[in-house]
């Protein structure tokens, strides 16, 4: 019995506890067992079980806590498997899995990127994460008190089986019972247009090089545990996922909002002080297939198709490598023909770090930076319930069917934007314009070179509106802009 069975069937047992309203440990760990087990696990039944128990205690404290490190090892767990070619220490990309004087093996959370890829290469399922399963199925089975937003990452196409279009996804989830769904690649399409436009503002000031901040929080993580000397040089925004939950808080104050991707660590972007409330709970694709398989929900469309036209071509792209830096270029040269974009990308954590080590010391050529923690991109997730290949196929697919091409012809994100989204919501809150008041000359120098470029994005927005891109397909009715605006008044007085 691997762990990820076993994981998966008490993830499917535990939502239908949930459901039901009752939950008991004894009952949900073997049915578990159960449902997984072969031959040889029945030898060692009750050390298993007793395994599924404490994953499954985990799972419910966290529904309660969010201090936990969102990798960790169960040490009592650990067999020290040093024979195997496919140990959790080879698997770790940032060397953060070491041991201690006694040979056992602990995770150094000082050099952790929390990318989660060590989670599923333990085969004895010592190595667990945080889990937001519990608290997302209580908050779609047990309570109607809030609107709950389910936000697909753009990589969420093909995650689900060959049938199940993104169409029939969307409607099943509001079926599970989320009360609408939206494509983060509409939130990509508005970034892509500020982390252009602040590209083309360094590169008139004579910077030489840009990191793009839009997708990956490991390789965020990266760059300020290892590569500390060159964080200057990230972009300003936050994320399309930090910046859709944003713009759907603004709209609607008391709603929750759920992440639904490929990835572990964003559960840490998300409970960031500086970016909460905007994301409640992150789910992986394997957490949400569980949920589908708990209430037995078909993906096959039978539940109806609801259109997805949220996002363009280039924001769907975000989930594979070189995505980013494929929109974010289309933008540069829209605004800035004059500009040559010279792009270097980092596939994959270990990739990352030798490139940025290249930047760090000066050799690195090129003048914009990708990174993805993941190799393949998103779609090579830990989260994940298909291979990369599948992934790159189906996105692309997916990518196709867009409504309209690049970011800068969505009239439906320039809309979002222009209701729901000032540029000052969308940096990162260190960059943001403060409450007049009196600085330090280390804070005006401070201040001076890292001057929030709002001006730019909003030069952007009036020049993208003034050549009124060709198509309005997914331009909001009137009804929708109207209500938007009554939840903006009503929000400011």
């Amino acid at each position: 019995m691997s762990s990820r069975d076993y994981k998966h069937r008490l993830l499917v047992n535990l939502a239908r506890a949930l459901k039901n309203g009752a939950i008991d440990a004894d009952e949900i760990a073997s049915r578990a067992f159960e449902e997984c087990a072969d031959k040889e696990d029945l030898r060692d039944a009750d050390v298993l079980i007793k395994r599924i128990k404490k994953y499954l205690k985990s799972l419910l404290e966290q529904q309660e806590s969010k201090n936990l490190p969102l990798v960790d090892m169960l040490a009592e767990y650990c067999k020290e498997c040093e024979e195997l070619d496919k140990v959790c220490e080879n698997y770790c990309p940032v060397d953060a899995i070491k041991k201690d004087d006694g040979g056992h093996y602990y995770i150094d959370h000082k050099l952790c990127a929390e990318c989660g890829f060590c989670v599923d290469s333990c085969l004895a399922g010592a190595i667990v994460t945080q889990s937001e399963f519990a608290r997302v199925a209580a908050m779609l089975f047990q309570t109607k008190e809030h609107p709950v937003y389910a936000i697909l990452a753009p990589s969420f196409a093909g995650q689900f089986g060959p049938e199940a279009t993104p169409e029939s996804i969307k409607s099943a989830l509001k079926n599970l019972g989320f009360t609408d769904v939206y494509e983060v690649a509409m939130a990509a399409d508005v970034l892509s247009i500020f982390e252009a436009q602040e590209f083309i503002k360094r590169y008139r000031n004579g910077e030489k090089f840009v990191i793009t901040s839009c997708c990956c929080p490991a390789f965020i993580k990266l760059i300020e545990k290892r590569r500390p000397k060159i964080v200057n040089l990230v972009t300003q925004t936050v994320s399309p996922m930090i910046a859709l939950g944003k713009m759907l808080k603004k709209r609607e104050p008391n709603c929750r909002v759920v992440f639904i991707g490929p990835c572990i660590a964003k559960r840490n972007e998300a409970r960031l002080a500086d970016f909460q409330p905007a994301v409640d709970c992150v789910l992986t694709f394997k957490e949400t297939s569980a949920l589908f398989e708990a209430v037995d929900l078909p993906l096959t469309g039978a539940l109806g198709k609801e259109n997805l036209l949220d996002a363009s071509h280039d924001g769907r792209i975000y989930g594979f490598s070189g995505g980013v830096t494929q929109a974010i270029t289309n933008a540069i040269n829209y605004f800035a023909p004059d500009i040559e974009v010279k792009p270097v990308k980092g596939n994959g954590l270990k990739d990352c770090n030798r490139l940025l080590k290249e930047l760090e010391e000066g050799n690195l050529e090129g003048n914009f930076m990708e990174g993805m923690g993941c190799p393949g991109g998103c779609i090579g997730g830990p989260g994940c319930n298909i291979t990369v290949e599948e992934g790159l196929k189906y996105i692309k697919h997916y990518a196709g069917k867009a409504p309209v091409k690049n970011s800068f012809m969505n009239q439906k994100a320039a809309e979002w934007k222009k209701i729901y989204a000032d540029a000052n919501l969308l940096l990162a809150p260190k960059y943001q314009k403060k409450e007049p008041g009196t600085m330090t000359q280390k804070k005006k120098k401070e201040r001076k070179i890292k001057e929030p470029v709002e001006k730019h994005y909003t030069a952007a927005w009036a020049d993208m509106d003034k050549k009124k891109p060709v198509t309005k397909v997914n331009l909001p009715s009137e009804e929708d802009v109207r209500n938007a605006k009554e939840y903006v008044d009503s929000n400011q007085k």
